[in-house]
């Protein structure tokens, strides 16, 4: 009987020290968890208000007039984004700090695994932005330089004007394309072996064009030089032709006739003495 009550006392005891301890980490939670709480409101509202701050000034600035010449705009309509760039813009400045502020709660709460990966997310959203920025200068460029090659094509009549607009386009923006992967560190190795590549197939067709394009000019020059050295060859022959045709005055008065009928030239005879 005894043995049977110690038991139970035993139990008790147990259960009463489980519930203690329960209500004692709950306590120790709840502060933890309002603190969580009253950063991820403080942080929404810190974030919304920079939202709407960053979208109308770059509505200020007109940056969807920019972003609407490098058609930023059309490939959001075809990502299905219903916002224009500025929005755009701004939500991303609005994760990026509510992530922020989303970690602070974390840390709070005290879950550090959970904060390394939204840090590490974190950490990444600036590579991002980078790269939307290397990718929107990218477009600008490959636009201006396709209408100055349309309209240099086009005004000296050499080839097909939209061809070559929609080639020089094309190039500028696989180059833009492969300086935003290189932010953002995607397949770093594919990434570096397409860099020599293209610089390498940019260098061998600049090398085949200046040869090839050039061929036809050498050609012109070395049959100019050519015609050239014959003209003043034949020039040079005709005057010594006609050197050798004019008559030849005498170079000093006559003698008279000899015994034989031979005239002597006015040189005095030079006798050789022995």
């Amino acid at each position: 009987m005894d043995a049977a009550t110690g038991t139970v006392q035993d139990w008790g005891q147990a259960i009463l020290l489980a519930l203690t301890r329960a209500l004692s980490d709950l306590m120790a939670f709840v502060p933890r968890l309002l603190g969580a709480l009253v950063l991820l409101l403080v942080g929404w509202l810190i974030s919304r208000a920079l939202e709407a701050l960053v979208a109308k000034g770059l509505r200020a600035v007109r940056f969807n007039q920019i972003a609407d010449k490098a058609e930023i705009d059309q490939f959001l309509a075809t990502a299905g984004v219903r916002m224009d760039p500025s929005s755009v813009v701004g939500k991303l400045v609005y994760w990026f700090v509510m992530l922020s502020f989303v970690i602070s709660a974390f840390g709070a709460l005290g879950l550090s695994q959970v904060e390394g990966v939204l840090a590490g997310i974190i950490g990444f959203i600036p590579n991002v932005i980078v790269a939307l920025v290397i990718l929107l200068l990218g477009a600008l460029a490959a636009n201006v330089v396709a209408n100055l090659v349309r309209g240099s094509v086009g005004t000296a009549r050499v080839g097909d004007p939209n061809l070559l607009a929609m080639i020089a386009r094309g190039a500028i923006l696989v180059f833009a394309v492969i300086m935003a992967m290189d932010q953002l560190e995607i397949a770093p190795t594919i990434i570096t072996t397409l860099w020599t590549a293209l610089i390498g197939m940019f260098a061998v067709a600049g090398a085949l064009a200046f040869g090839l394009g050039g061929r036809d000019l050498a050609r012109q020059i070395l049959e100019n030089a050519y015609q050239k050295g014959q003209e003043k060859a034949q020039d040079v022959k005709q005057a010594v032709q006609e050197t050798g045709s004019a008559p030849q005055r005498p170079s000093g008065p006559s003698r008279p006739s000899g015994p034989d009928g031979a005239g002597t030239q006015g040189a005095p005879e030079i006798r050789r003495v022995v």
